[in-house]
């Protein structure tokens, strides 16, 4: 939403303001309601406001502690203002009237090392500390808000976006490989991992600290705990649990100006944000009305989910506006499908969420409320068939493999072998153990094209192993991908599977990407960017919950599900279900858009630069096109292509 960048000079020079105005001026919309500059000799940071409060405590402006030394610069909505107020070593400080970044800088200097990790919300801040000669800089827990920095000789950088950075006209612009090698290998860039050499990204929940040496110290201010384990004698204990902290989550968000807007699907993930605001209204809170915005099929029409849509708007006398679906093709109009400077992820349905955010412009909403972490956080295929067994639920544990097996059409030896055993042994080696049995058991061989011809390359691992075909070996084997991906690494210490596949998911850089992009294009259209399911009090929950409880093949999203019992109507729940927009995309590619996308094959700067085989990839491509073939992932390419031919 509002946005800081700033330039520290370690060699003491002067910060010239025109060079941050230059920073500041590259990603102006964050500064709609103002851009303050603070500048005091070798010290230069600016703050671009976009306050989506009612009453201006949501503005981001710089703060001045003279007493400490100490200038505090943040992007940020404080949802724990009270906690906050109450540590402020500042009297004249107050809840009702003092700003996120005041706050949050009365409990860092209150809890000092612990501070970070007290504050709750979606932040991303700048301390510099001129008794010390010390700049901190972190980012939130769920990576909801970006930092970038870069360390010269003799200068500090840093921006919420990294075009910022790239504005000084002596930063170089350098590919960095290794991000591009990901980002073909399904999507799944890391945190940390940006597309342009010598410029750092803040992982989420990271904390970086730099002195006048340029020495630099990281460390992560919070983490779920996985030794934590909630187990009730009674499962509804645990949808009143979610409910109450779903409620919470939404209620902090609604500090923002009326009206708000939902992404409102047919869906649990969007209906239950949007259920709970309405219902908070209903029960005479002080919260602002919301619209929806919404997707219509009228062609497609086994994608469209308005009957489920209008159930929910209807009951809380929500007024919706629809996107009808076949404006939003993909690839179809350029101004639509455009990638933003700093990173090729943008998603195919992206005129979708342009149309829909240009519309909530035009209706002055505030904020833009979404449910993408719903999926990941209640869903996603995360099985626990030995938990069921284990908490002595026989019964329900042979129908869930029953289900899993008709689901997935697999045979009972292969259901019990996918689902109970290997769980189950999983456990028992560990999963370093398992995973590196498992890897060993797949050495082989994949052909390729080198320079000389056909080169026989190492079976993939890791990460690799998402590359579609027409992906360069050579490329990917120069890059090297490490066999375990960073989320994979994390997640190891969680010792049994099942909570060990749910924090995979929740943390899945792919929907960290995608928060990141949608929170990009909401703050072009001068809107803010909520989504109640990032909540990390949320995701603690549901860590330590039985994954049994969560999410079956019986019934998806059960927790989500009977959490909104009571608040969302009965017919609703009923009928909430997963709808892909798929079709739409596989028509834009076999039909509206498929000259747009053979140019993008043809002479193509991926195949230039080394990363993909151009004649495989039109092959394959013309395959799909006939039927020949099924669909294959082409869009990582298709993006990497668009941004590189835009800006590169």
């Amino acid at each position: 939403m509002s946005g800081i960048c700033g330039i520290i000079n370690l060699d003491g020079v002067l910060v010239r303001r025109a060079e941050l105005e230059l920073m500041a001026n590259k990603a102006a919309c964050r500064g709609l309601d103002g851009i303050a500059y603070h500048c005091d000799g070798p010290v230069g940071i600016a703050c671009l406001s976009l306050d989506t409060t009612p009453d201006g405590t949501g503005a981001c402006r710089p703060v001045v502690e003279p007493r400490y030394g100490l200038v505090f610069a943040a992007d940020a909505r404080l949802d724990n203002r009270d906690a906050c107020a109450c540590a402020g070593v500042s009297p004249h400080l107050h809840a009702a009237t003092a700003t996120d970044a005041e706050l949050m800088l009365g409990m860092l200097l209150h809890a000092g090392e612990e501070g970070p990790g007290r504050l709750l919300g979606d932040f991303s801040y700048v301390l510099w500390d001129a008794s010390r000669s010390k700049l901190h800089l972190a980012r939130d827990a769920m990576g909801m808000r970006t930092l970038y920095y870069r360390l010269e000789p003799g200068r500090l950088l840093f921006a919420s976006e990294a075009r910022q950075i790239l504005a000084l006209k002596d930063v170089p612009r350098r590919l960095n490989s290794e991000a591009v090698g990901w980002h073909l290998c399904g999507m799944q860039t890391p945190p940390g991992q940006v597309f342009y050499e010598g410029i750092e990204e803040l992982k989420p929940a990271e904390e970086v600290v730099i002195d006048l040496a340029g020495r630099k110290r990281s460390r992560c201010f919070w983490t779920p705990d996985p030794e934590r384990r909630l187990r009730y004698p009674d499962e509804r204990d645990y949808a009143d649990q979610l409910r109450e902290l779903l409620t919470e989550a939404v209620r902090c968000r609604l500090r923002a100006r009326d009206p708000v807007g939902v992404s409102l699907s047919g869906g649990v993930d969007s209906t239950s944000v949007a259920s709970v605001a309405g219902w908070l209204r209903q029960q005479g809170e002080a919260v602002p009305s919301m619209r929806a915005y919404s997707w219509v099929f009228s062609e497609l029409t086994e994608c469209d989910e308005r009957e489920n849509i209008y159930r929910i708007a209807d009951h809380f006398g929500m007024p919706v506006h629809e996107v009808p679906a076949e404006e939003t093709y993909p690839l179809v109009e350029d101004s639509l499908n455009q990638p933003h400077e700093d990173d090729p992820f943008f998603s195919m349905f992206l005129p979708f969420l342009d149309k829909s955010l240009s519309a909530a412009a035009a209706d002055r909403v505030s904020v833009m409320f979404y449910g993408f972490r719903g999926d990941v956080m209640c869903g996603g295929n995360v099985n626990d068939v030995p938990g069921m067994l284990l908490a002595g639920h026989l019964r329900e544990g042979c129908r869930e493999l029953s289900a899993l097996s008709e689901v997935f059409s697999l045979s009972w030896p292969s259901t019990l072998s996918r689902y109970l055993m290997r769980p189950i042994l999983a456990d028992a080696l560990g999963n370093g153990a398992l995973a590196q049995g498992w890897r060993t058991a797949r050495r082989g061989y994949r052909s390729g094209r080198g320079k000389g011809g056909a080169v026989a390359y190492p079976l993939p691992r890791g990460p690799v192993r998402r590359a579609a075909e027409h992906i360069s070996p050579a490329f990917l084997q120069q890059v090297g991908l490490p066999p375990i991906e960073p989320v994979r690494a994390a997640a190891a210490t969680w010792q049994r599977s099942a909570p060990r596949d749910r924090y995979i998911h929740i943390f899945s850089p792919l929907v960290t990407r995608g928060i990141t992009y949608a929170e990009r294009v909401a703050a072009m259209h001068g809107v803010g960017l909520a989504d109640p399911w990032s909540d990390r009090r949320i995701a603690e929950f549901i860590l330590a919950c039985p994954q049994y409880c969560v999410d079956t093949a019986i019934e998806g999203k059960r927790l989500a599900r009977r959490a909104m019992e009571g608040v969302m109507p009965a017919d609703a729940i009923r009928s909430i279900g997963k709808v892909s927009p798929e079709p739409l995309y596989l028509g834009a590619l076999r039909n509206k858009a498929y000259h747009k996308v053979i140019d993008l094959m043809t002479h193509s700067r991926c195949a230039e630069l080394g990363f993909v085989d151009e004649a495989m990839l039109r092959e394959r491509f013309e395959r799909f096109v006939r039927g020949e073939a099924p669909s294959f992932d082409l869009w990582p390419t298709l993006s990497l292509e668009i941004w590189l031919r835009r800006f590169w």
